[in-house]
């Protein structure tokens, strides 16, 4: 049964990540993009390593990703005092762009949990929530069967 349920969860994504995409390429950038925007919007001014370290990204994958957003005006650097410390913020564009972006996601999410009761909302998203933890810290004394 494990098998088949992060078959499906991974299919699920997939379907996400492509359904964002093909919504977001309106607005000019994709879903690795909207990450990083979504990142900065919430937490502020922040490292590429910080940025790295919470989605789960290689730290050379999100310098890809920061340098075309740097490039489309959406992200810049700040001056830092520590030239290897490179910490970047939303720009005006960028924080136009995230709302727009932020507009779809909303929109898809919406889709996504159509017809899903609150309660089974609350459920799923606990469920996230608890395999999340289990594998960020370590779970590796998981019985073998």
């Amino acid at each position: 049964m494990h098998d088949q349920v992060f078959h499906d969860y991974l299919q699920l994504s997939r379907l996400l990540v492509n359904k964002l995409n093909e919504q977001l390429t309106e607005n000019e950038f994709y879903h690795s993009q909207w990450l990083v925007l979504n990142y900065l919007k919430n937490y502020g001014a922040s490292t590429l390593v910080d940025i790295s370290d919470y989605l789960h990204v290689e730290k050379s994958a999100i310098t890809r990703t920061v340098n075309r957003l740097e490039q489309n005006q959406l992200i810049m650097q700040i001056p830092s005092k520590d030239k290897r410390q490179r910490k970047m913020q939303l720009t005006e564009k960028g924080e136009e762009k995230f709302a727009l972006g932020r507009k779809t996601v909303v929109e898809i999410e919406s889709q996504a949990l159509h017809g899903i009761s609150q309660e089974e909302q609350k459920h799923f998203f606990e469920t996230l929530s608890k395999i999340k933890h289990n594998l960020n810290n370590g779970g590796s004394s998981v019985e073998k069967q």
